[in-house]
């Protein structure tokens, strides 16, 4: 799966997922834990970086890529 890929497309290839539960009784959202859990390390840390940026981006900040 595609970093960029809604956890929404997974449950759509794989019908195993359908029969899971989507949230937890506290109301935490199991898709996204499960798609982030899906990405190897590098994948969640690209993730993680990106939110940075569009965090900086929308705050006016200047985007510093390292």
């Amino acid at each position: 799966m595609r970093t960029n890929e809604s956890p929404k497309a997974r449950e759509l290839e794989d019908p195993l997922i359908e029969q899971q539960p989507t949230h937890s009784q506290d109301g935490v959202d199991l898709t996204l834990i499960r798609w982030m859990l899906s990405l190897t390390a590098a994948q969640r840390l690209q993730m993680l970086q990106e939110n940075v940026w569009s965090i900086l981006e929308l705050r006016g900040d200047e985007k510093t890529e390292a």
